[in-house]
């Protein structure tokens, strides 16, 4: 018995509307495929970092949220498992079997700086462009803290994109989340640091949560943080509640986890732990800079 007509127009459609979205899937396959194998221009090689500094570098790592990706000893860490939006993966960052310190220098510098792994590819949510703060040598000292880990056998499971993932990374919803990719990649690192509990020490130490609460501070959606990410808060001015905690509810809520009212930080998405090994100056000059921010309130969500 032979189609009716109206049935023959439904079956076209649905085959033109079925190859559309294969159309669709492998034209967000291919574009997100680009990005994320473009290579970056980056150093190669440094000489082998100092083991003098390699406290330093311990006191750094633990300051700057390191293990919070790269787990508590810096031996690898899952972050985000929430296919079909991405896996990701915190590696473990000691020295690679064959790796020389000369390598090792280069490999922490890149990742750091630049925000591209050994390949030249960008990393996937490493918050490099943050790290653009670090110095020379607090880079070096990082390195020369790493340099002291154990060797690294195997690696866990690498970081993938999901189709979902790939989909708001073509959408430009996943903003920072290729971090070469905003990154200027011709700025060399500072070579002089600000003066300790100064404003612009404070200034230096914000540039590290601009990640998550946006660049003007002002919070709201992480980019990265994946689909269940709560807004970051607003670290302005303009945030009442926040501009009331004094000096000493801000260092207890960094030291504590606890906000002035009781009621607990989200440790999965505000490292509150990292930031309580910063040193009472370091707070204090962080916390005076963000008194001095022009007063902002978070973007529209879309």
């Amino acid at each position: 018995m032979p189609l009716l007509p109206n049935r023959r127009v439904l079956v076209r459609v649905a085959a033109a509307a079925s190859a559309a979205v294969c159309v669709l899937v492998l034209l967000v396959y291919a574009l997100s495929e680009v990005r994320l194998h473009r290579t970056y221009p980056a150093p190669q090689s440094l000489p082998a970092p100092s083991p003098a500094l390699a406290s330093r570098g311990a006191e750094l790592a633990r300051s700057r949220g390191c293990a919070d990706c790269h787990g508590e000893r810096l031996d690898g860490k899952t972050v985000i498992d929430e296919m079909p939006f991405a896996r990701i993966v915190g590696t473990a960052l000691g020295p690679r079997q064959g790796e020389s310190p000369q390598a090792l220098h280069a490999r922490i510098y890149r990742a750091l700086h630049h925000g591209v792994d050994t390949q030249g590819r960008s990393l996937l949510m490493m918050p490099s462009a943050q790290f653009a703060s670090l110095s020379r040598n607090e880079i070096e000292a990082i390195a020369a803290h790493v340099a002291g880990l154990p060797r690294v056998g195997d690696q866990r499971a690498s970081s993938t994109l999901g189709p979902l993932g790939r989909a708001l990374l073509v959408a430009g919803k996943l903003e920072g989340f290729l971090p070469a990719e905003v990154i200027d990649h011709d700025v060399a690192p500072i070579a002089i640091e600000p003066a300790p509990g100064s404003i612009a020490h404070g200034q230096r130490l914000a540039q590290l949560c601009t990640g998550c609460h946006q660049p003007n501070l002002a919070g709201g959606r992480m980019s990265h943080g994946g689909p269940s990410a709560p807004p970051a808060s607003n670290l302005t001015p303009g945030n009442v509640q926040l501009a009331a905690w004094s000096r000493e509810d801000f260092i207890h809520a960094m030291r504590t986890g606890d906000r002035p009212d009781g009621t607990p930080i989200n440790g999965r998405y505000m490292p509150w732990r990292a930031i309580g090994q910063s040193t009472d100056e370091e707070l204090d000059a962080l916390w005076r800079y963000l008194k001095t921010v022009p007063p902002a309130t978070p973007a529209p969500q879309n």
